[in-house]
């Protein structure tokens, strides 16, 4: 998952960390893990857009 910039991508987090959002993976709701993993691949993208690679690659 890339973003255009950091304030989409934490807008993106807000809005999957929303009370009572819910998401749909390949068409079944999304589990707590996929959740996870959202997370994570968007705190990757705010990395490189950051210059932070490091922080995930070490």
């Amino acid at each position: 998952m890339e973003f255009e910039n950091v304030k989409d991508a934490i807008k993106f987090m807000l809005e999957l960390s929303e009370k009572g959002s819910t998401m749909k993976t390949n068409g079944v709701d999304s589990t707590i893990d996929d959740y996870k993993e959202m997370y994570r691949e968007t705190l990757y993208s705010m990395c490189d857009l950051l210059g932070m690679e490091d922080l995930y690659l070490d």
